[in-house]
């Protein structure tokens, strides 16, 4: 039972450990997971920038073409000789208005598009400049606490180790079964006749056991080991 004491306190000052640390290497992850996201999207933007760029450019030269072609176009109707030759001139001119005005409506879409995105960008360079020097900071205090605990943490890891291998695996088991289950609290002390883990009543004939250092018992409730403090090593 002495094994499964140290053992729980090596794992409570592990546990200590990593709550000195609380929620910053999540957190740090979480915004280091942020921060790529926003980099992808200026890198998608920038992206289509460019293709809204190259396809605006298209249609500007094709409303360009077009203006050519109806220009010409008028300067043959001065040319015809007949009502035929006039209306087909001006259906072909119909229809190149047509096709001009959908591309001028195509050009104003991209413009309006483009005026989206570069907003996007300066809020996401906003962003991303924000969560930088943040992250930088959070970075920092992340390396030194790690830095600081590391040789601690080490050290009980052994410990940890070397106690582990006095127990019997089944023992060990069990125990990092409870320990899982109850936040890490798999040992505890008697408290007075009561479970000092969830209070539940012990019979008086088991609190002698338990005094007596004869048995290793188990909470019927909460399944926690119990001992006495009159039989464990400070």
């Amino acid at each position: 039972m002495q094994h499964l004491i140290e053992l729980q306190k090596i794992d409570t000052q592990l546990q200590d450990l990593e709550s000195l640390l609380g929620d910053l290497p999540r957190r740090v992850n979480e915004m280091n997971q942020e921060e790529k996201s926003l980099r992808n999207n200026l890198e998608e933007n920038n992206i289509r920038l460019k293709i809204i760029k190259v396809e605006c450019h298209k249609s500007e030269v094709k409303v360009s073409e077009i203006d050519d072609k109806i220009n010409k176009i008028k300067d043959q109707l001065f040319l015809v000789t007949n009502n035929k030759q006039y209306d087909a001139l001006m259906n072909e001119i119909d229809h190149l208005k047509e096709e001009k005005s959908r591309l001028e409506s195509e050009i104003l879409t991209y413009l309006e598009e483009n005026d989206t995105i570069v907003n996007n960008i300066e809020d996401e360079e906003t962003q991303l400049k924000s969560l930088k020097n943040d992250l930088v900071t959070r970075r920092k205090i992340l390396e030194t606490a790690l830095s600081e605990s590391a040789g601690e943490k080490s050290v009980l890891e052994q410990k940890r180790e070397n106690e582990v291998k006095n127990i019997d695996p089944s023992t060990i088991a069990v125990y990092n079964q409870i320990s899982a289950a109850r936040d890490g609290l798999a040992v505890v002390h008697l408290s007075g006749s009561s479970c000092g883990g969830c209070g539940a009543a012990v019979t008086m004939q088991i609190v002698s056991e338990i005094r007596s250092g004869s048995i290793i018992h188990r909470c019927d409730v909460c399944a926690r080991f119990v001992y006495s403090n009159q039989n464990s090593i400070n």
